[in-house]
């Protein structure tokens, strides 16, 4: 992760172990002398209690000098420890709103416990993330959606690590087979075309929006090309049929996924093995996979 100045985490599902992955990183990182690191996110994280399980979450922990980017109303809630750092003030962003009200930037003058509400536009986030470097922020972490809003993280940061477990499924091989799917669909290649792809070879067919199994039916044997990989909305099955067929997907503007973490317990089911489910994810893509529960991150950690 050491190369990419701005990294999106996404999670598969609630409980998948993105938050988990969020602090390992913001640890590494600190650990590795990159300060301050801005942090924002896509909607609400960092909530004491799961909405739907009612179990604790992790809290995103901070360090001193962090930047962050968070809904003004947050901050003012010390309630349990889940939002208790000192801070100052350093902006007021009006034009870029929550539903918990402006965008605030501050800078924690204490390590603790931070609690993130972004915009809920992605297209709203590279406007915020260059606030974010004006202010000083070497590195920024998006926290980024959950299930298949997944993949509206912004394409604005240079690398994604996508999060997943046990959470997902209670069968270890739906995780799987539902993980490779989105990975697939995270690193469709790209074309070479400038803005409008402009010539478009002849073999490719240019679908602009959203790519469903429905728009694809008509397309078999043939090479689609879609605006980016969150435009891509079709099943393993589809995807299965048009590669068998001889079509290909691309994109014009690519996602980089970098990394997999697993979080192989779940509240909602049976715990996977964590050797099992990591082998079996290592071999199902074609990125390197952390299994980051009870782990911790360094100076030589690998996804820091």
């Amino acid at each position: 992760m050491t190369p990419y100045n701005s990294i999106a985490i996404a999670g598969m599902s609630k409980n998948a172990g993105k938050t988990t992955t969020l602090n390992h990183m913001i640890q590494g990182f600190a650990a590795q002398g990159h300060m301050p690191l801005g942090l924002t996110s896509i909607g609400l994280d960092g909530e004491e209690t799961d909405q739907v399980t009612a179990t604790p979450k992790p809290r995103i922990h901070v360090p001193l000098g962090t930047i962050i980017a968070t809904a003004e109303q947050l901050l003012s809630r010390r309630e349990h420890g889940i939002n208790d750092i000192s801070r100052e003030i350093l902006a007021v962003i009006d034009d870029i709103t929550t539903p918990l009200g402006r965008v605030v930037v501050a800078q924690a003058l204490s390590a603790g416990n931070v609690m993130l509400a972004g915009p809920s536009m992605a297209s709203q986030i590279p406007a915020l993330m260059q606030i974010l470097r004006d202010w000083g922020a070497t590195k920024i972490i998006i926290d980024g959606a959950v299930g298949r809003k997944s993949l509206a993280i912004p394409q604005a940061a240079q690398a994604v690590v996508l999060a997943t477990g046990a959470s997902l499924s209670k069968s270890m091989e739906t995780v799987i087979s539902e993980t490779q799917h989105i990975a697939a669909i995270f690193n469709t290649p790209t074309i070479g075309c400038d803005a409008l792809c402009r010539p478009l070879p002849d073999e490719y067919i240019h679908i602009p929006g959203a790519i469903t199994d429905k728009k694809l039916s008509n397309h078999h044997g043939k090479h689609i090309l879609a605006d980016d990989p969150t435009k891509i909305l079709i099943t393993p099955k589809f995807l299965a049929m048009l590669r068998k067929s001889g079509g290909t997907l691309s994109v014009k503007t690519p996602i980089n996924l970098v990394a997999i973490t697993i979080n192989p317990t779940s509240p909602y089911g049976p715990t996977f093995d964590p050797d099992h489910f990591l082998t079996k994810m290592q071999a199902a893509v074609s990125v390197p996979v952390y299994n980051l529960v009870g782990a911790t991150c360094g100076r030589k950690e690998p996804l820091c």
